[in-house]
C-alpha cells in the first residue's frame, strides 16, 4: 500500500515537472495578427477541443500553404511576423495554437499537442481544401514534434517538412536534463516520440539546429535529422535555440519554394 502510495506521488510529481517544462501557455487575442489581415479560425479536435488559430493570406497569388507549429511558449498569434515574411513570399500560413494556449478551450498535454496538430492538418485538408502537394508543415521546438506527428499522420502526403530546435522524444529530454530518463514514469511523455515516427516520413524535409542551442542539446538535432531521412541538415554556428538568423530565414523561405513551388 505504502509502496503504490509512494509511486503515485512521484507519478503526480513527475507529471507535473514534465508540464512545467514543456508547456508555457498564455492567455490573450491576436490584435498583432488581425492588423496584418489574418483570420481568425477555429476547429475542433477529435476528443471536442475547440481550438482557435489564425490565418493569414498570402500576398498577391497564392502558391502554397505553410502550417505553423510554434514552441512551448507564447502563443500562435505571436509569429505574426513570420507568417507576414512568408505570406509576401506566396503562402498563405496557418498560424497553428494548442489546447490551452491563446483563445483555445483546454488545457496542454503531450497526447493533446498530437491531437491539436492533427486537427490543425484536417482543417486545412478538409475545409479549406489545400492540396496536400501544396502544403508545408513547419515546426519549431516542441512544435517540431507537432509536425512530426502530423508528417507521420494526415499530412503523409503533404510537399514537405521544415524541423527547427527540436528533440528527439521527451524521454531523451529527460535524460539531457537530469541525466536519467524518469520520464518512462509519466504516462503522457510517450507521445510526441519524433524519433520513434521519423523513419516513416517520406516527404522531403529540411532540419535546423544551432550548435549552441542551450534547450535541445544539438546530437538530438542531428539524429532526428538521420532518422528523418533530411534533404538538409542546417547546423546554425553559434545559434541559440531561438533562431533568428536572417539567412536561417532565407534558407527555410529556399526549401519552401522547391517542394511546393
Amino acid at each position: 500500500m505504502r509502496i503504490a502510495l509512494l509511486l503515485g506521488v512521484i507519478e503526480l510529481v513527475l507529471s507535473y515537472t514534465l508540464s512545467l517544462m514543456l508547456f508555457h501557455p498564455s492567455r490573450g487575442e491576436g490584435h498583432d495578427v488581425a492588423r496584418i489581415g489574418g483570420e481568425r479560425v477555429t476547429y475542433v479536435t477529435r476528443d471536442g477541443v475547440r481550438l482557435v488559430s489564425w490565418l493569414v493570406p498570402a500576398r498577391g497569388e497564392r502558391r502554397r500553404t505553410v502550417v505553423y507549429f510554434h514552441g512551448n511558449a507564447g502563443l500562435a498569434s505571436g509569429c505574426w511576423g513570420w507568417a507576414a515574411w512568408l505570406a509576401e513570399r506566396g503562402s498563405d500560413v496557418l498560424l497553428a495554437e494548442y489546447r490551452g494556449y491563446g483563445e483555445s478551450e483546454g488545457s496542454p498535454s503531450a497526447e493533446g499537442i498530437e491531437r491539436d496538430a492533427e486537427a490543425a492538418i484536417r482543417f486545412l485538408l478538409e475545409e479549406r481544401h489545400v492540396s496536400p502537394r501544396e502544403l508545408v508543415v513547419h515546426g519549431q521546438s516542441l512544435g517540431g514534434a507537432a509536425a512530426i506527428a502530423a508528417l507521420a499522420g494526415p499530412a503523409h502526403d503533404a510537399a514537405g517538412g521544415v524541423i527547427e530546435s527540436s528533440f528527439t522524444s521527451l524521454h531523451d529530454m529527460g535524460r539531457a536534463v537530469i541525466g536519467v530518463p524518469l520520464t518512462y514514469l509519466v504516462p503522457d511523455a510517450y507521445h510526441l516520440n519524433s524519433a520513434a515516427r521519423a523513419p516513416s516520413i517520406d516527404v522531403p524535409v529540411l532540419s535546423i539546429h544551432g550548435d549552441r542551442d542551450e534547450t535541445i542539446p544539438l546530437a538530438q538535432g542531428q539524429r532526428l535529422s538521420e532518422l528523418l531521412r533530411a534533404r538538409r541538415f542546417v547546423r546554425v554556428p553559434g545559434g541559440s535555440h531561438n533562431l533568428g538568423e536572417p539567412w536561417v530565414d532565407d534558407e527555410i523561405a529556399r526549401f519552401v519554394a522547391e517542394v511546393a513551388p
